[in-house]
C-alpha cells in the first residue's frame, strides 16, 4: 500500500519554487524599493506554484510519455 501520492516529485519541486521565489521576494523587496508585504508574498506564492509545476512537468514526465 503506497503512503504517497503518484505526483510527489512534482509537489516537491513545487514547494522548492515557492521557497526560492519567497527568498527572492524578502531578498530583492529592498533593493527595487518596497517592502516585503502582504501582496509581494502572495504574488511569490502563485509565482512559485506556476514555475514548480512548470519544472516538475518538465522533469519528472510519467515514463509512458517518454520517448524510447
Amino acid at each position: 500500500m503506497k503512503m504517497y501520492p503518484v505526483d510527489w516529485r512534482v509537489r516537491v519541486t513545487t514547494a522548492v519554487a515557492i521557497a526560492a521565489c519567497m527568498a527572492a521576494a524578502m531578498m530583492l523587496g529592498p533593493v527595487i524599493g518596497f517592502r516585503p508585504s502582504g501582496l509581494s508574498i502572495i504574488v511569490a506564492i502563485i509565482v512559485g506554484i506556476v514555475l514548480g509545476q512548470l519544472v516538475g512537468r518538465l522533469l519528472f514526465r510519467p515514463s509512458s510519455d517518454r520517448e524510447h
